[in-house]
């Protein structure tokens, strides 16, 4: 019989080993990725081992796993192309768990774009996965056109996931980098895309990390700020805040929301915390929202994912819609069958 819910984790953590040895590799001018194969910390050690991650998924009723790690496409084309091999065979090795995502460093042109074709093509993966911005490049960067052609004639989804660059915005006092700006990174990120990116490539998909850094709560001044340079707006308010009634009076709404129905938002971030997932629903369609745990950083504790699935499963709104956002979105996106 089959499950009522599927669970996919859209923001699950994992590198495989013998990839990310090749790091070991890198020039010395990049210390952090050879820094963290030698000297591993905790959370690197589960993202690392493909049984731990198989044992957590199990305990915490995860059944199917987006598996990447988009910091690491910062790392070298040659780290990439192995992690592209190696997460291809995890799939092939567990075909109804995994849903692996093509790595590639974006910045390095025609080289970059035949890995990705590479690893769609041939590997078999199923999406991109890219961070907010790097090397001061953000995605609505001219640069990335190639890139974004690619994907476009390849029809797979963007997963984009914050970048861990330091120092960011705000700097590192009272853990500022972790709790507040690098959500401001990736919903900077998310209108770069929307009034930059879209207009050029209007098929492509993105799913953002972390509610898209915030985009139910700020969702609201972002439309009133909303100018895009074809909409015909009277020049005294072209670039000025607008209320939602001139919003709608300038046409601007009908646009706005067919471009927002590019995205789709996973709900991690928060920790589990269900005032900001019954805050997305009031502005988010059911179908645009998914399931994230950012493990192992966030839920390295399988009962803490477990608890948070479980809530999801017991709140107030139609069986349907949790049975999406759980993980039918994905499954439909991905034309995953499990």
């Amino acid at each position: 019989m089959p499950k009522k819910y599927v669970v996919v984790d859209t923001e699950f953590h994992h590198i495989p080993w013998e990839a990310a040895k090749k790091a070991k590799d890198l020039p010395d001018g990049d210390l952090k990725f050879k820094n963290i194969v030698q000297k591993p910390d905790i959370a690197y050690r589960k993202v690392f081992d493909r049984e731990t991650c198989i044992r957590h998924m199990e305990e915490s009723g995860v059944d199917v796993a987006l598996v990447g790690l988009g910091t690491w496409t910062v790392a070298s084309l040659d780290v990439c192309k192995r992690i592209n091999d190696d997460l291809a065979g995890l799939a092939k090795d567990y075909p109804d768990k995994f849903i692996p995502m093509a790595h590639v460093p974006y910045l390095e042109g025609r080289p970059a774009i035949d890995e990705l074709e590479r690893a769609v093509n041939e590997l078999g993966m199923k999406g991109v996965t890219v961070v907010s911005g790097q090397q001061e490049a953000r995605l609505d960067d001219k640069r990335l056109r190639p890139f974004f052609k690619k994907v476009s004639r390849l029809g797979i989804p963007v997963n984009v996931h914050p970048t861990v660059k330091l120092p960011i915005w705000g700097g590192e006092k009272y853990f500022m980098s972790g709790g507040v700006s690098r959500e401001y990174d990736i919903i900077k990120s998310f209108v770069e895309v929307l009034c930059g990116v879209l207009p050029e490539f209007p098929d492509l998909t993105f799913i953002f990390s972390h509610y898209g850094g915030g985009v139910p709560f700020l969702l609201g001044r972002i439309m009133s700020w909303y100018t895009p340079e074809e909409a015909g707006i009277p020049k005294e308010m072209f670039g000025k805040p607008k209320t939602i009634r001139q919003f709608e009076e300038y046409g601007l709404k009908k646009d706005f929301f067919k471009r927002l129905d590019r995205f789709y938002f996973n709900m991690a971030g928060t920790g589990g915390w269900m005032p900001a997932f019954k805050q997305a629903l009031v502005v988010i369609k059911p179908d645009r929202l998914c399931f994230g745990s950012d493990y192992p950083w966030e839920m390295g504790r399988a009962s803490d994912m477990k608890a948070y699935i479980n809530a999801i499963k017991r709140f107030d709104i139609p069986e349907a819609d949790r049975i999406k956002i759980l993980g039918g979105n994905m499954l439909k996106l991905f034309k995953v069958k499990v």
